[in-house]
């Protein structure tokens, strides 16, 4: 009898302890997402990473393709917003990637691959070409784009599908560089987040409460008051 209560004292502290971990967790990207839509959204509603400089000696950059999947609701759906800032006309573009693979063919361009935003790392995979793409905003193909000295943004609802993003100078000459920051604007971020942190909440309490029955406190008190009565 005594080990079976053992087992069972020793199961609740268990379960309690990873019922704890997961409301950490849940807790922790709660309270991420608000603090984030409190301390870094903008006056716009988008919530942006920091800028950084993206530069080839290339016609072009161009991002790996990003996959969205299709089972994403519309109703979830956010923006993007893509911000460049250049001392010369420079075009920014989003289309999908076989679009773009099909456009920089035969072209010197460079694929943006493991991206890191912090710390800001990138690595270039060249690819040799000779051909001249042409205006990249003379294409029907983008789902959006800008085109712009200074500061210049678009703005893009996302759509399911595989994209890239593709930075160029405005005549489609070699020599591209660009300081681009990328935000987003999902207007269920802040719920969500309210929700995360309340379910994380509640769920830290039960694990509490777990453990607390588990190591026989509870138990102990249970008792104490049978006996007395």
């Amino acid at each position: 009898m005594q080990t079976t209560t053992n087992k069972h004292s020793t199961g609740l502290i268990v379960g309690g302890a990873i019922v704890a971990l997961f409301s950490v967790l849940a807790l922790g990207i709660g309270g991420t997402a608000i603090w984030a839509d409190a301390t870094q959204r903008d006056d716009n509603g988008y919530v942006s990473t920091n800028t950084h400089r993206y530069s080839s000696a290339t016609r072009a950059i161009a991002t790996d393709g990003v996959t969205i999947g299709s089972e994403v609701p519309d109703w979830l759906v956010g923006k993007v917003r893509l911000e460049a800032t250049s001392s010369k006309p420079t075009f920014v573009g989003i289309a999908r990637k076989s679009e773009v693979d099909a456009y920089l063919r035969g072209t010197s361009y460079a694929s943006a691959t493991k991206l890191d935003l912090d710390p800001f790392k990138v690595t270039y995979v060249p690819h040799a070409g000779t051909r001249n793409p042409g205006r990249p905003a003379d294409q029907s193909f983008w789902a959006s784009s800008t085109t712009g000295t200074g500061a210049h943004a678009l703005t893009w609802k996302i759509k399911s599908g595989e994209w890239s993003i593709v930075v160029m100078n405005a005549d489609g000459s070699p020599g591209v560089s660009a300081e681009v920051n990328a935000g987003a604007k999902i207007p269920w971020a802040l719920w969500a987040g309210i929700g995360l942190a309340v379910f994380g909440a509640l769920v830290l309490g039960l694990a509490a409460l777990m453990i607390y029955r588990g190591s026989g406190r509870g138990g102990a008190q249970v008792q104490a008051a049978a006996s007395v009565a």
